[in-house]
């Protein structure tokens, strides 16, 4: 057996291995986008005697923290034949993948998990939920001092959605940056339908929805808008299809979004949903970029387990002091680490730290339920240090 690269021959197989693990159907004009877009040097494989026996594929990607832009791998399509499952092939292949994104400086590594039990034992850990919002033609809400309008927005029309699209995610953590090319061949390609845009008395776009009506059921793939004054003009515009549509879904709302508290009648079924994983790649290099918030003075250490990725076990020292944050690594084996029957300290897994970090899971919340250690001092330090601004992701691959 050998891991490799795909190559383009290689593209249409590796097709036929995830429909028939994630049992679907390709239509040919999906397949043909698949190939056309699809680049071979992003997926490994494992092969034996030139059959393909199992693959994943890790995107290019970068995502938002607090206004720093972070490099992350994004995992998809993980796969294997039943034939070999079991027998240690993905463990191998995300192993492989997790080196390969290190050397990169992909720091992060984001997945949509078919089981999240599996993928823990990896180090991933859930970092964002979303909302999903299903009502009745009879409560949507219909307001009267909307200023501005709803315009039609074609595909070719993308920086209208790009500038209010980056905008809205400075208001999140862990947003993914979308260039054009996933505009058009991931995004609109995949959350078919039409799109709608509201634009201010300035001319200024300020929302956008993407839906589709079908059989008297409206569809919101996609909901984004910057103030009060977009949302309820949105809202005013899912109203006006009352004739067309009896009920209404709004789908991957982030949680933090006001919903359906908002809503002139709130009662209505919400789901919240459990919905992409991440973990830490490269602890040290993540700490480094990471825009911790200079409130206090202090100095916390983070004794990090990673089993899966040992190059991360370690202690790591933030030390902030007159607005400066310095982070120093200490190996295992240095006794001022603390490392061996630490009497300070903050000890934790990859998970955890992962989940902190990108603000899913308070340190103190951590403490209370024991998946990590420490001083109430030092997680009220940490707590400090983190940023505050809510999970959202609204992406899939």
């Amino acid at each position: 057996m050998e891991v490799r690269k795909l190559t383009k021959e290689d593209i249409d197989e590796s097709l036929n291995l995830s429909q028939f693990a994630f049992q679907y159907t390709l239509t040919d004009k999906e397949r043909e986008h698949r190939l056309n877009v699809l680049r071979p040097e992003d997926s490994i494989g494992y092969y034996s005697d030139g059959e393909l026996l199992a693959k994943m594929t890790t995107f290019p990607f970068r995502i938002l923290i607090d206004g720093v832009s972070f490099d992350m791998g994004g995992v998809s399509g993980v796969a294997t034949y039943p034939e070999y499952r079991r027998s240690g092939l993905v463990k191998n292949l995300l192993q492989h993948g997790l080196k390969e994104m290190k050397e990169k400086g992909q720091v992060l590594a984001y997945l949509f998990p078919f089981s999240i039990p599996f993928y823990r034992k990896y180090g991933w850990e859930l970092f964002v939920d979303y909302q999903k919002l299903t009502l009745t033609r009879e409560r949507l809400p219909s307001f009267k001092t909307v200023t501005g309008n709803m315009k039609k927005i074609d595909e070719t029309s993308i920086l209208i959605l790009k500038e209010i699209y980056g905008e809205y995610i400075q208001s999140y953590t862990g947003m993914l940056i979308r260039d054009n090319d996933w505009w058009m061949d991931w995004v609109l390609f995949r959350k078919k339908g039409r799109i709608a845009a509201y634009i201010d008395p300035a001319g200024k776009p300020k929302g956008y929805i993407i839906y589709e009506v079908k059989d008297r059921k409206m569809t919101i793939k996609e909901f984004v808008s910057l103030n009060e004054e977009s949302r309820r003009g949105i809202w005013n515009f899912i109203a006006n299809h009352d004739s067309m549509a009896d009920e209404y879904i709004i789908q991957q709302l982030p949680v933090n979004e006001p919903y359906p508290y908002w809503l002139p009648d709130p009662k209505v079924q919400k789901e919240i949903v459990p919905y992409f994983m991440a973990r830490i790649v490269d602890v040290e290099k993540f700490l480094q970029q990471y825009p911790f918030k200079k409130v206090t003075n202090g100095n916390v250490f983070l004794h990090v387990l990673d089993e899966f990725c040992p190059w991360n076990n370690a202690t790591y020292q933030i030390t902030v002091k007159e607005k400066e944050v310095k982070v120093k690594r200490h190996e295992p084996r240095d006794k001022g680490a603390c490392q061996q029957e630490p009497k300070r300290g903050i000890i934790c897994n990859i998970n955890s730290l992962t989940s902190m970090l990108l603000n899913y899971q308070r340190p103190s919340n951590l403490l209370q339920i024991q998946l990590i250690k420490g001083s109430q001092e030092e997680i009220d330090i940490l707590e400090q240090l983190i940023v505050n601004k809510p999970t959202g992701f609204i992406d899939f691959f």
